[in-house]
């Protein structure tokens, strides 16, 4: 398992996208960020509210795919590599534990992995069904 801190991200990488509800095609290339394992990573942030449920799913056909979750303060809490046996996929379930701007982390698992990969993010619907009141 790739042990993961955020000071092995480099600091110097401003490049911050932002993630939507819904899928999104994105790619890694040597031009993104570098973490100090020599993987590539790109990140990703949404807002989100405490108590809120996600879903967050990365695949890719040409590498092995790694996520994090960083909370508003950038601390890692939740991480995944493989997201069943025998699938290079990555998955977190994560229930938010505070309201702000989480920062998804979507890394290749080993040094020099690059190419397309698809990040998914499920959010709790925001409609609650209405009831109707029943009236004698």
């Amino acid at each position: 398992m790739l042990a993961f801190a955020s000071a092995a991200l480099g600091a110097d990488c401003a490049a911050i996208s932002p993630l939507a509800c819904g899928t999104t095609a994105a790619s890694l290339s040597s031009s993104d960020c570098t973490a100090s394992d020599g993987s590539q990573y790109r990140l990703w942030q949404f807002s989100g509210s405490a108590g809120d449920t996600i879903v967050i799913d990365m695949h890719s056909a040409v590498f092995d795919t790694y996520l994090m979750l960083l909370d508003p303060s950038g601390v890692p809490l939740a991480e995944n590599d493989d997201s069943a046996g025998g699938i290079t996929d990555s998955r977190i379930t994560f229930t938010l534990t505070t309201t702000g701007t989480w920062t998804v982390v979507a890394n290749s698992l080993a040094a020099s992995q690059s190419g397309s990969y698809t990040l998914s993010l499920a959010c709790p619907s925001t409609a609650h069904p209405r009831q109707r009141v029943a009236r004698h």
